[in-house]
């Protein structure tokens, strides 16, 4: 299960990590392309999914210390 546990942690970051990259992604603009834009394309959506995927991996993990 530990490697399940893993899994689901190792997913958050990349959710994290992909959220990041969408928030300061360039988004046009009408005077050229805009070097950060909160609202381009739903940066924050995949940041709290991968929070969340760490915080239930690290709880489950907690759960199961003694079942291994």
């Amino acid at each position: 299960m530990r490697h399940l546990f893993v899994l689901l942690a190792l997913l958050g970051v990349g959710g994290v990590v992909f959220g990041i990259a969408r928030i300061l992604q360039n988004v046009p603009g009408q005077a050229g392309p805009l070097p950060f834009s909160f609202e381009s394309d739903g940066g924050p959506g995949p940041v709290l999914a991968g929070l969340m995927l760490i915080a239930g991996s690290l709880y489950l993990r907690s759960v199961w210390q003694g079942r291994d």
